[in-house]
């Protein structure tokens, strides 16, 4: 597909610090997905970055006395689609007892601190707007249809963080509509993945 060759060739050709297999960058949120258990995603191509949750002001947004991480990646739903059509939010859920003996080997692999990955969100792209809140912050402005608006700011180590910001900016400027369509007339039930702002709301 066109964007899988543009969106490939922007990460694997243009990204100094990725390796040359497909493995050795794959994303936390991709290994999640090649697990089997969110199907059609299991083998979708996906692009993904981790993010912490600010307001408009930059601010971090704290849920129970910890920074809102979330995981964003960009996909195709469906494999015949010529365009990514789909975005997954994924954030650190902890990991019950009970699971942790089961997932034992699986877990031995990870970090200590007996969380996990887990996808919790899936918005159809023609019901979510992906802008540029801030360049300089490398923040991005996600804004549901519902009117509420969310404010991410890329996490990445400080050598990557420029050029990955700039994927973003590449990808956000491919999946940009040829006209200003609106969504706002469409109506959906979609839950929140963390605290939101209105369009003409407050800042948190």
């Amino acid at each position: 597909y066109e964007w899988e060759v543009e969106v490939y060739y922007i990460y694997f050709f243009k990204n100094p610090v990725a390796g040359s297999s497909q493995a050795s960058i794959m994303g936390d949120l991709q290994r999640l997905l090649n697990q089997g258990e969110y199907a059609p995603f299991t083998s979708a191509p996906i692009f993904e970055s981790k993010f912490v949750q600010v307001n408009r002001r930059g601010e971090p947004i704290s849920v129970h006395n910890r920074a809102n991480c979330v995981t964003i990646g960009i996909c195709a739903a469906d494999p015949s689609s010529p365009m990514p059509n789909a975005m997954l939010v994924a954030c650190e859920v902890p990991v019950s007892p009970q699971e942790s003996t089961t997932n034992f080997w699986k877990l031995s692999e990870q970090p200590s601190h007996m969380e996990q990955l887990a996808l919790t969100r899936f918005f159809p792209l023609k019901f979510v707007e992906l802008s540029v809140h801030s360049t300089d912050k490398h923040h991005l402005m996600l804004k549901l249809v519902n009117g509420r608006s969310y404010y991410l700011e890329l996490c990445a180590p400080p050598d990557q963080q420029q050029h990955l910001f700039h994927l973003w900016l590449q990808l956000i400027s491919l999946l940009k509509p040829p006209g200003n369509t609106s969504n706002t007339e469409v109506s959906v039930k979609c839950k929140d993945f963390g605290t939101s702002e209105t369009h003409a709301g407050t800042d948190n």
